[in-house]
């Protein structure tokens, strides 16, 4: 019995997102960072009126949809 085994690891990098009370679309207000725990805390830090708050995965390869990793709630 013969297989072939698929591997394709995601390669890309984490932004953070913030939405204010009854806004239906996320604003981007950090840039590339090497952790969904920075993003998020940067977007903590930059937008504290807001009270929703996200990081996303973004895949650089092309193979994979953006991704939420975290997200917090005020």
């Amino acid at each position: 019995m013969s297989g072939v085994l698929h591997l394709n690891v995601a390669r890309g990098y984490w932004v953070g997102q913030v939405r204010s009370v009854g806004c239906r679309k996320w604003t981007t207000v950090t840039g590339r960072c090497r952790s969904p725990e920075s993003a998020l805390s940067r977007a903590l830090l930059r937008m504290k009126r807001c009270k929703r708050y996200r990081a996303l995965f973004i895949d650089t390869s092309g193979y994979y949809d953006p991704h939420v990793s975290i997200e917090a709630v005020r």
